[in-house]
């Protein structure tokens, strides 16, 4: 037996006995699916979220969740540390899933949230006396704006300029700093690098894509032939359940992509068909399609909300989507999160796209139900 799978053990055997885990940003779709998930696998969980303009379905949830886990819904800022410790009391690991993904969000408001968010969340829980802080950083971090092929954990961070990743990238560094400066605090950190995120009501990518391929607007860079970094919620919720509390997760990041090789023809023709659309056939050159993308991520932070809206698709973000090649090793994953079993992409997207309705129009994540989530640009 390995000492991940020792580990898996020991956290399994004794029933009623599992950690409680926090997670911020639980109004998101990775914060929302991770309550699900966790309160469904016995772990007793807290949501947290801003402010309690949040989604009726997560009180919902709450209210009427009959499985073997429990759950609460509390109200704190990432960025109010009194808020946090007040949250925080019983907990034994954190789960930090809040940030700001605003293609064209002010520097200084992403920074806000994704990294002085992650000091802060970080330091309560070391205050707090918790066992372990996950954070849920991004590949954006060793993306930077080249093309990957097999690139693992070890590859070094790298800022490209675009202030979402950048922000990742010194949230990451910030958590390295904390530990090396606080050699009191005994507790832990793992970190998480999942790709591009979907999963039934993602709001964040994958309804201006549908958008795109609905108005004949999307097209293939390069032919759609270079890899993406695609990942299921559910995916991904399972890399995070087997990390908590496994010693040799400790100070350690991983790379999380679905455990399957998709192409950007894959992913369009699977959103395509299954919205009943017709399939992309315009193919655009790469350095066509990137120099008007830097073009469009230049202006479009001085033009008004609405027009940002509407240009996102064109943003830094969505070349990194359709453009790169996005070619990352999850050995590491699998070997020591025990990261096998994912569900296959096919049928994962399939069963995202049908949050979206049959006529492709964007949806904006309301709940249909206390078993179901919405993904949000959350904190």
């Amino acid at each position: 037996m390995t000492v991940n799978q020792e580990n898996q053990v020991n956290q399994a055997s004794q029933p009623g006995q599992k950690p409680l885990v926090a997670v911020t940003g639980a109004g998101g779709l990775v914060g929302s699916f991770l309550v699900k998930y966790l309160a469904d696998e016995g772990f007793p969980v807290k949501g947290i979220i801003r402010t309690a303009n949040q989604p009726q379905h997560l009180f919902d949830f709450q209210k009427n969740y009959s499985g073997s886990g429990k759950v609460s819904i509390e109200i704190a800022d990432v960025n109010d540390a009194s808020s946090l410790n007040r949250v925080l009391t019983d907990v034994d690991v954190l789960v930090h899933a809040a940030g700001n993904v605003n293609p064209f969000g002010k520097r200084e408001e992403i920074f806000a949230t994704n990294v002085s968010g992650t000091k802060t969340a970080l330091k309560a829980a070391c205050d707090a006396g918790l066992k372990q802080f996950i954070h849920v950083s991004s590949l954006s971090v060793i993306t930077g704006q080249g093309d990957q092929y097999n690139v693992d954990e070890s590859a070094p961070l790298h800022l490209c300029g675009e202030n979402y990743a950048d922000s990742k990238v010194e949230a990451e560094k910030a958590i390295t700093a904390f530990v090396a400066a606080q050699p009191d605090c005994q507790i832990a950190t793992t970190i998480v690098r999942p790709g591009f995120i979907y999963g039934p009501y993602e709001r964040t990518w994958m309804p201006r894509l549908i958008e795109s391929i609905k108005t004949k607007k999307a097209a293939l860079i390069d032919g759609g032939k270079k890899e993406t970094n695609v990942v299921y919620v559910g995916n991904l919720c399972l890399a995070v359940k087997n990390a908590i509390l496994n010693q040799t997760a400790y100070g350690q990041v991983y790379n999380i992509t679905d455990s399957e090789t998709v192409t950007k023809k894959d992913l369009f023709d699977a959103i395509a068909d299954g919205l009943k659309l017709p399939r992309v056939s315009k193919i655009i050159p790469g350095f066509i399609a990137q120099s008007f993308c830097e073009l469009i991520s230049t202006i479009a932070p001085k033009l008004s909300q609405s027009t940002q809206m509407k240009l996102a698709r064109y943003s830094r973000a969505a070349y990194r989507l359709a453009g790169l090649n996005q070619g990352f090793n999850i050995d590491k994953a699998k070997r020591e999160l025990n990261y096998i079993n994912c569900k296959p992409f096919a049928q994962a997207m399939a069963e995202t796209l049908t949050n979206f309705g049959g006529d492709a129009q964007t949806q904006s994540g309301s709940a249909t139900s206390t078993k179901e989530f919405s993904g949000a640009i959350s904190t």
